[in-house]
Order: structure tokens, then sequence, then C-alpha cells
């Protein structure tokens, strides 16, 4: 097979299709795609909401719940007891298919009949308010968080604990404002470290203890902007520049992104790999073009997974054996879904649990042999299922994620809007919803953020009565108890923005899902690097043999 030039029918741009996929297209018996990698994903993002959240009432019992779907949504919803209770079957919503009907029509009409839970909290515990947990304790506000305990405010939070304000952190404890870290301990305001202890502001470090604004460090200890100061060099420094002032953390920062221009920056992050590109890629094997994957093997343009196998085109997924444009899912030969786990054997499927060889389906929880919900005889069924495949090849549908009329979010709803962000203008040109009313308040402050006590010492509970308003987009705020013990022990100050505001700054400081071609600074070899063009002519990046050579 030979590598083909194809033109995408959303964005008109070019893109490759290699030998490898078109064999993989042929594995899993799906047409090539029709668009971009980038449209692709775009097209998945836009069914997935982590952290818009509403109030509204349940289809079910009508009581007050916390949901993703807001009050109109044109939709069933049940809270999560409600959802997994033995009250209702998917089944019940079963229906014949129309061959005179295209297939994504009639599957808009079961999304519309069938329930859905208000938020998805998989085997966790008293995570009422976070969304797309798996796994989970106690935690608040993190979106997509698995094996997480006593964690708040974070996104792509996983197997980590007591942490707070974090985005994409793995196995990791007592950190905070960290970015791209993994196994660390007790630190704070980093990003790109690996396994460091006790530390502030560091920016791809590894194995480091006790250091502060430190770059491309390894195995070091007590080091102050790149230089060893002993303990006693370390505890001068705070001394003289406390967390309790609002200025240290800028002065550390500040003096770490000057100290980046003069030390060799890698030009790809991830470790325990081999033949892999993309960025944040660990413990990894044949895994191309994908940003975020821990734990992976011969997959392509999987972003955010863990433990992805012969998987194609999948985005927040874990623990998947061959997949292809699956978004959320978890399990064993899923393709074209949406937030199916524990299942195996299933297409074009949509929020279902513990399911095997269905096709079409929605809510279905422990469901077999199913079409459009409705159960066959195992023989019945794979006949049929051929038969609305080839309906489908005929409508053109076949082997196409489902298109973004069928997502039950608006553009600025969905998490895409934070990767491939769009004006409102640009959204609706495009045919995407947008919502104006996303709750919010403002106006309600009960108290000034300089009328906070400035001494950790000095937080008490009487913090949780009080509203804050937010310095960077005025919306207000308010602080729960286990945050506040935690500002506490760590002795740093309560945060003076919501925190929308610092999620969206820590999504500023990550590189783009993209590649770019660069050459290495040092031996001027080609690589793709996830720094953009600007990136490079201010930074010098270096190519991972140069790299490993210059820094250890």
């Amino acid at each position: 097979m030979n590598t083909e030039t194809r033109n995408c029918r959303n964005c008109k741009q070019n893109f490759i299709i290699a030998p490898d996929d078109l064999g993989f297209y042929e594995k899993v018996q799906v047409l090539p795609p029709t668009l971009c990698p980038n449209c692709r994903l775009q097209g998945r993002m836009l069914f997935r909401n982590f952290k818009t959240l509403y109030k509204r009432n349940s289809d079910a019992s009508q009581k007050s719940i916390v949901s993703m779907y807001p009050p109109d949504a044109p939709y069933k919803i049940y809270d999560h007891d409600e959802w997994w209770s033995d009250n209702w079957d998917a089944k019940t919503f079963g229906r014949d298919f129309d061959f005179s009907r295209p297939f994504f029509a009639q599957f808009q009409e079961l999304l519309f009949a069938v329930p859905r839970f208000a938020l998805m909290n998989t085997n966790s515990e008293r995570c009422e308010y976070s969304n797309i947990t798996n796994g989970s304790k106690d935690c608040y506000l993190i979106f997509g968080c698995v094996d997480d305990e006593e964690c708040d405010y974070g996104h792509i939070v996983w197997e980590s604990k007591d942490c707070v304000d974090n985005l994409y952190i793995y196995k990791s404890e007592l950190c905070y404002e960290c970015v791209d870290c993994l196994g660390s301990y007790k630190l704070i305001h980093s990003q790109e470290c690996e396994n460091c202890v006790e530390s502030i502001g560091l920016f791809d470090c590894r194995s480091c203890t006790n250091c502060i604004g430190c770059v491309g460090l390894k195995q070091k200890s007590n080091c102050l902007f790149n230089e060893e100061v002993g303990k006693e060099g370390i505890e001068k420094f705070l001394a003289e520049h406390p967390l309790t002032d609002p200025s240290t953390i800028s002065l550390i920062l500040s003096k770490q992104k000057e100290l980046r221009k003069r030390v060799p920056q890698r030009h790809f992050f991830g470790s325990h790999n081999k033949n892999v590109s993309g960025n944040h890629i660990y413990f990894s094997n044949n895994v191309l073009n994908s940003f975020d994957v821990k734990v992976g093997e011969n997959s392509k343009f999987v972003f955010t997974g863990r433990k992805t196998v012969d998987v194609y085109d999948s985005s927040f997924s874990i623990n998947i054996e061959l997949g292809y444009q699956i978004l959320t899912c978890r399990g064993n030969n899923i393709m074209l879904s949406h937030l199916c786990s524990d299942s195996s054997d299933t297409m074009y499927s949509d929020n279902c649990v513990n399911s095997h060889n269905i096709f079409g389906c929605a809510g279905l929880k422990n469901g077999e042999y199913c079409i459009l919900n409705k159960q066959y005889p195992k023989e019945e069924y794979f006949g049929l299922k051929e038969k609305i495949i080839s309906h489908m090849k005929q409508t053109r549908e076949w082997s196409e994620f489902f298109p973004k009329e069928l997502s039950p979010f608006a553009y600025n709803e969905a998490i895409v809007n934070e990767y491939m962000p769009l004006t409102k203008e640009e959204a609706i040109s495009k045919g995407y919803k947008w919502r104006d009313d996303i709750p919010f308040s403002t106006g309600q402050e009960t108290i000034k953020y300089s009328e906070l006590p400035t001494d950790p010492k000095n937080f008490s509970a009487d913090l949780l009565k009080q509203v804050l308003k937010c310095e960077s987009c005025t919306r207000n705020y308010r602080l729960i108890d286990r945050e506040v013990n935690f500002y506490k022990n760590t002795g740093l100050l309560i945060p003076s923005m919501c925190f929308n505001c610092r999620h969206a700054r820590r999504m500023g400081l990550r590189n783009k899902r993209y590649l770019w071609p660069g050459k290495c600074a040092h031996c001027g070899a080609d690589f793709e690097t996830s720094y953009g063009p600007e990136e490079q002519k201010n930074l010098n990046i270096f190519c991972e043999k140069c790299y490993l050579e210059e820094m250890g």
C-alpha cells in the first residue's frame, strides 16, 4: 500500500494517510477518513462537556441536581443513583431500524428518548461537583479524574492525592498549581517535571529536591535558579521572599522564564518510550502523532489516554484495546462511540456500560446483541448489523463519527473550546451551537480580597462564609473547607482568581497539540516539535540526543 494524500472535506486542507493507517482501517473494517486528524479531533471533543455545570431538576424525581446538561436540554436527565438503579431498562426504548431513513436521524431520536446521567462519576464516591470521574473519592471540581483521592480544582488529574489546582498531573501528592508533572510530592507552580519533591517554580526537572526556580536539572538538591546554594541558601531566600508575599511566586517564575531562554530545552516531553511522536508520551511504544498518553502501544492520533493498545483517533479514553474514533471509552473493540465503558464489540453507541456486541445503542447497562436498544438473537443481530452497515455506506454515514448536530452541547460548553477555541461568530458560521446563558454570578462578593488574612496561620472556617470576586473576570467564587486547610498547611495564600480563570491560565502554559517542523539548535538535526515557530526563535530547542548529552 502507498501513502495517500487526501483533502479534508471540512477545512479543505490536505492530509496524509500512511500505509500503516490503511492497514489499520482495513483491520477494523472501516473506510479511510474524509476528515483530517484535527477536524476529526474537533468533532469528537464537541461531545464532551467537562466543567460547565448547571442546577436543574432530575427528570426522574424532580429533585434539584447538578448536571452537565442545562435545564432546557432536550434529554431526560437522571441523577447518579437514579440512572444506575434497576427502576428502568434502556431496552424498553428499543426500536426497529428503518432502512428508508439515515442512521444518524434514527440514532438522535433514541438519544432524546433514553435517560442520561447528570454527571459521569463511575465507581466514585462523594464527587458530586466533579465530572467524568473514575474510581475517585472526595474530589471537588476535578474534571477527568481517574483514581484520585481528596483532590480539588483540576483537569486530567490521575492517580493522585491531596492535590489542588493542577492540570495533567499523574501519580502525585500535595501538589499545587502544577502542569504536566508526574510522580511528584509537595511541588508548587511547576511544569514538565518528574519525581520532584518539596520544590517551587521548576521547569523540566527530574528527581530534584528542595529546589526553587530551576530549569532542566536532574537529581539535584538545594538549588536556586540552577545554582547549588545548600539548604541554608534556600531557607535564606524563602525568609527574604516568603510565600505569603504575593510577589514571591511572580519573582520565581519570571526568573525561571529568563533562565529557560539560556538553558537548552528538549523538543519533546516524555520518557520510557520507543518510536513515538507528539508530546507528553510516557511508557509507550509505537505511538504516533499523539498527545498526553500514559502507557500506549501501536496507536495513533490519541489525545489524552492511558493504556491504549491498537487505537486510532481516541480522546480522553483509558484501558482501551482496539478502538477507532472514540471519546471517553474503556474496553475492547470499541468503534465510533462515546461514553462506553467496560464494553466490547461496540459500534456507534453512546453512554453504554458493560455491554457487548451492540450497534447504535444508548444508555444500555449489561446489554448484548442489541441494535437501537432492541435485543436480537445472536445470528439475527450479526445479519442485521451487516445490512445496516451496507445502508450507511449508501447514505455516506459509515465510518464517520457522530455529526455535530447530535452533540448535546454548544461549542462554548464543550471541552473543544479550550483546546480549539472559536469566537461566537466563528462557531456559528461553522454551524456550531453557542450558549449565551452559561451560569455565573457577579456583584455578590461579601469581602474584598485585600481584606483577607495574609498569614495562612490565621485562616479559619469563617472564610467559608465569604463570597470573593475574581480579579481577572470579576465573577464570584467561594472556598471549601479542604482547600482552606490545604493553604493553611502549606503556607500558601488564597487564590485571587476564580477556578475558571486559574484553569485558563494553566491551559495557556501548555504547548498546543500540534507539531511543527524544527531544527536542533545544537546539531541542526530535523525534528517535529510542539513548540511553534516563534518559540523556536526565542528558545534553544535541542533534539533528544543533544539534550541528553548536554543536560545529562
